[in-house]
């Protein structure tokens, strides 16, 4: 089987997967949001956005080191990261048990603070898993990958329903996170023969460090954007504003699932096309039309319906979500459009473009975000989210520069129709029912149709 069929398939297994972990989540979001209220959610939103943020940037860029490994890693390679994950999360964990009060202070949200110590504690089981998930990720076993996934989001449920029912408020989705957490971890273990050991060798951790840092930089800057949430709006609009948003962003992520697929598909396959700059343009073309169907449709197909499906599947409590949906997913759409890019210039070793770009975004969102929303509450994250989307203008300078200009018309069609169903489903119940046919619209292109059939074909084989 060819590469690009070989990804494709893999790629569709993983969707459904997560099509499937849409569905079981829906449903789980709907019953813990409605139970415990927007306050206590944000209150677990707060949490989770600093551990997040903690866990992003504990990774060092060493997974992007072992995918990016023309030659298969050693048990070496995979014992010196093993040994480095396990340091850098002994360190995190501990300051977050230790700082969980001055943390609270600062937020002005001293319930938080118990929750940030418990949670700070599944870092290791989260970190520490790296090496065995990456080990299957360049085997490019996708079904075990996929299957592991979704039965570690099963056992989420398993406790955190059952407690959110039992009245324990924020503590439900932390319950369910660590059991999650420690199920992932169990069947990761038992489906690689992979068995990371300690190991301390300093030439390999210069190597590793050297190359961990400059993509670490990149890889920092973007996480500081888990922060804006809990941090700025949790400071100047409090816990319940959190909730609302956190909400919304969940529902874009679920909805747009296919962006971390095609990352992780990216990261494990591009790496095979070496240095052939046609391919990999035409792999980035490829890649941003897939990502605009895949994530622009479940977007803007949600937004017609949000209105009476939220209110009525998560309660009226929860319609100022609503306000601010379509706003985070015209972020989360762009973003998925831009996603090759970044794993291009990784590949190509320039690390420092995609701070660059990093840094340009999060000036942009964070700044934005702290500007208007004292002023404007919750929407003011979403319009910060608007305004970031000046940064991507970097990203495509540099990698045009790289292996030549994309071409953005391949994928434009259902980009910009998907905006243009997110922004017309705020106007008014007819014109948001009468968007719907502007879906239909690349349909009516030969060439489009054909590609579909392509696909489909691939898929079919």
């Amino acid at each position: 089987m060819g590469l690009r069929s070989k990804v494709i398939k893999g790629g569709a297994l993983m969707v459904i997967r997560q099509a499937l972990g849409i569905l079981l989540s829906l449903i789980g979001v709907l019953f813990i949001t409605r139970v415990i209220g927007p306050t206590e959610y944000g209150l677990y939103g707060v949490a989770y956005g600093i551990v997040s943020f903690l866990g992003g940037l504990g990774i060092w860029g060493l997974d992007v080191y072992l995918l990016r490994k023309t030659s298969n890693p050693d048990q070496q390679d995979y014992d010196q990261v093993f040994t480095l994950l396990l340091c850098i999360s002994g360190v995190f964990t501990l300051s977050l048990v230790l700082g969980q009060h001055i943390i609270a202070q600062m937020l002005k949200l001293p319930e938080v603070a118990p929750l940030i110590a418990v949670m700070g504690l599944t870092l290791p089981l989260s970190l520490l898993n790296l090496p065995l998930t990456i080990k299957l990720d360049r085997d490019l076993n996708f079904q075990r990958v996929a299957f592991i996934e979704l039965i570690s989001q099963i056992s989420y449920y398993v406790v955190a329903l059952p407690l959110a029912n039992r009245g324990a408020g924020a503590w439900a989705p932390v319950g369910g996170l660590w059991l999650q957490q420690i199920t992932m971890v169990v069947l990761t273990v038992y489906s690689t023969s992979l068995r990371p050991r300690l190991c301390w060798k300093p030439s390999l951790i210069r190597e590793m460090v050297a190359y961990g840092l400059s993509l670490s930089f990149a890889g920092w800057l973007w996480q500081l954007r888990s922060l804006v949430n809990p941090v700025i709006v949790g400071r100047f609009a409090g816990a319940e504003a959190v909730g609302f948003v956190a909400l919304a962003i969940r529902l874009v992520e679920m909805l747009a699932f296919a962006k971390a697929v095609t990352w992780r598909l990216a990261m494990a396959a591009l790496a095979k096309l070496e240095n052939d700059r046609t391919r990999l343009r035409k792999s980035v073309e490829e890649g941003m039309r897939l990502q605009a169907l895949a994530v622009g449709l479940p977007l803007a197909g949600f937004a017609i319906a949000a209105p009476v499906v939220l209110p009525l599947v998560f309660g009226k409590d929860w319609t100022p979500a609503l306000q601010i949906f379509p706003l985070i997913a015209i972020g989360y759409l762009a973003n998925s459009m831009f996603n090759l890019h970044s794993s291009v210039l990784y590949l190509c070793g320039k690390n420092l473009e995609v701070t660059w770009f990093h840094a340009a975004h999060i000036a942009l969102f964070a700044g934005g975000a702290f500007l208007l929303v004292p002023y404007l509450g919750m929407i003011g994250y979403g319009w910060a989210e608007i305004a970031a989307l000046a940064s991507y203008i970097v990203i495509h300078i540099y990698t045009a520069k790289e292996i030549g200009s994309p071409n953005y018309t391949v994928a434009l069609g259902w980009f910009t129709i998907s905006i243009a169903v997110l922004i017309l489903s705020t106007v008014n119940e007819a014109v948001r029912y009468l968007s719907f046919v502007l879906l239909l619209l690349p349909l009516l292109s030969t060439k489009e149709r054909n590609s579909l059939i392509g696909y489909f074909q691939i898929l079919k084989s």
